[in-house]
């Protein structure tokens, strides 16, 4: 009993693992000719962000990740020449998406951890359900947008909406 209590993970930890495995299965521009996978946050002293900065060794496709801590004044298309992956945790969130517009053609994914966000226009979220963090996908954003969400990733997600 304990020994499942022990190895329990954290709902941040579930998202960086999350966010990490989703950069395995998602192909961003230009990728053969970047030296790292870059995950963007705004804060990197706790949460998922700071998960990641902990773990340097990780790579994705034989290169290794970059976490990066991004100012909230930086506007959505500087965020995509910079970023692949951009998580926005839920305080963050009407920040971001109240500078973003539905005709902008990014080169990144942004996360965030709600329903909300996937309604106000984000691609993915990782949403806490009960004791279970669940990975929705905007089916339509991932359309739009000059990245390619590999079906493996795609069976393993909820979309929102429908």
């Amino acid at each position: 009993m304990f020994a499942n209590y022990a190895s329990a993970k954290s709902p941040n930890e579930v998202r960086s693992a999350f966010l990490y495995q989703m950069a395995k299965f998602i192909e961003f521009p230009n990728q053969q000719t970047k030296a790292t996978t870059r995950f963007c946050f705004y804060r990197i002293n706790n949460g998922p962000g700071a998960i990641l900065s902990e773990n340097k060794n990780l790579t994705v496709r034989n290169r290794p990740i970059e976490v990066i801590k991004i100012d909230k004044n930086t506007n959505i298309m500087e965020l995509s020449q910079q970023c692949d992956i951009t998580y926005i945790d839920e305080l963050s969130e009407n920040d971001i998406l109240s500078t973003w517009t539905d005709t902008t053609s990014l080169n990144m994914v942004l996360v965030g951890d709600s329903i909300k966000f996937l309604e106000g226009g984000g691609i993915a979220s990782l949403v806490q359900e009960g004791s279970k963090i669940r990975l929705y996908i905007n089916r339509r954003q991932i359309a739009q947008h000059n990245f390619t969400v590999l079906s493996r990733l795609l069976a393993v997600s909820k979309f929102h909406p429908n």
